[in-house]
């Protein structure tokens, strides 16, 4: 059975999201946020990143040409097939006047393709430009694709946050799907909070080192918006999944309250040397648990005072009635 939250706490007020009210996930706010590169990230000039794209391209393209008599001798007989290549995503430009050639992947699609092979350099490198021109050398691309992003690396750890984003959101699907199935037992909500945090924060364990350098860069003026963005839309898909389905003030108390949790959670987890983040997972269960006493024990209150609230008036009703 699930707790009842009160109607109002001291917490501050999120900001909302599309789903309120009525439930629905964050992620058809995030994909605005994250899958257009023109609102996330700022725009790049047309011209700088046609160049550096060209570059790319035509280092990776680029072969020696064969001389006229090569081309005579080396060519196939009369009825010979030639043999069909694989076809594979190539690299794209876009051109000044912004159309891109066919047959090309969009620029946002390589640029999708560069920060997922630069994860594998952040424990080496950090969360800078030196990972992300790694992870365009394993694409043979040149380096000079790295000029498409920021230097502060910023544009690859809101890539990172949101593929986390994405990943527990479908985990937390499957979870649903098995409830409905009936293959699986719904979760009190209290465990099924704490477990959903959980697997969210497991996801930073192989960038733990490096994870302090990322929120310091996430706290910059410039980079709070996209950052808040994609924490609100993750609060909003645990909650989603959860059974939210409030449309008061409730909608609030509950996001604010579980936006605690976790930042205070990943704080801890920066600083935990325990096995396994044991320590942590205990902090974790901890929070949780006092965020549901405290919300029944407003509940109580509130419910003993609707109660005296409702003897007191109808004393009165009595009273005047008894009166005339």
């Amino acid at each position: 059975m699930a707790t009842r939250w009160p109607g109002a706490t001291p917490y501050s007020p999120i900001p909302a999201a599309k789903n309120l009210p009525g439930g629905g996930t964050g992620q058809e706010r995030e994909r605005k946020v994250v899958s257009k590169g023109n609102q996330q990230y700022p725009p790049l000039r047309a011209l700088q990143a046609s160049a550096v794209l060209r570059r790319a391209s035509d280092e990776h393209k680029k072969e020696p040409l064969a001389s006229s008599s090569q081309q005579h001798f080396d060519s196939p007989p009369a009825g010979h097939q030639p043999e069909q290549k694989p076809q594979g995503p190539h690299p794209s430009y876009t051109g000044q006047g912004g159309q891109e050639s066919e047959d090309y992947e969009s620029e946002e699609q390589l640029q999708h393709r560069i920060l997922t092979a630069a994860l594998e350099f952040v424990p080496e490198h950090g969360w800078t430009a030196e990972a992300i021109a790694e992870g365009a050398k394993t694409l043979g691309l040149s380096v000079a694709a790295a000029g498409m992003f920021r230097s502060d690396g910023s544009e690859l750890i809101l890539h990172f946050v949101s593929e986390c984003n994405s990943k527990l959101s479908e985990l937390l699907q499957k979870e649903q799907k098995l409830v409905q199935l009936g293959e699986a037992e719904k979760k009190p909500i209290d465990e099924f909070l704490r477990d959903a945090v959980e697997a969210r924060l497991r996801m930073l364990i192989p960038y733990i080192e490096k994870w302090p350098q990322a929120l310091s860069i996430l706290l910059l003026p410039r980079n709070i918006p996209s950052s808040l963005n994609l924490l609100t839309s993750m609060i909003d898909d645990i909650w989603h999944y959860a059974g939210d389905q409030s449309t008061d003030f409730n909608w609030y108390t509950r996001r604010a309250v579980l936006t605690g949790i976790y930042n205070t959670t990943e704080l801890v987890m920066m600083q935990d040397s325990s096995p396994g983040f044991e320590d942590t997972w205990r902090f974790l269960g901890n929070r949780v648990a006092d965020a549901m006493a405290m919300s029944s024990t407003a509940s109580q209150v509130q419910s003993t005072g609707e109660a005296v609230v409702q003897g007191l008036m109808g004393a009165a009703v009595t009273a005047l009635c008894w009166k005339s």
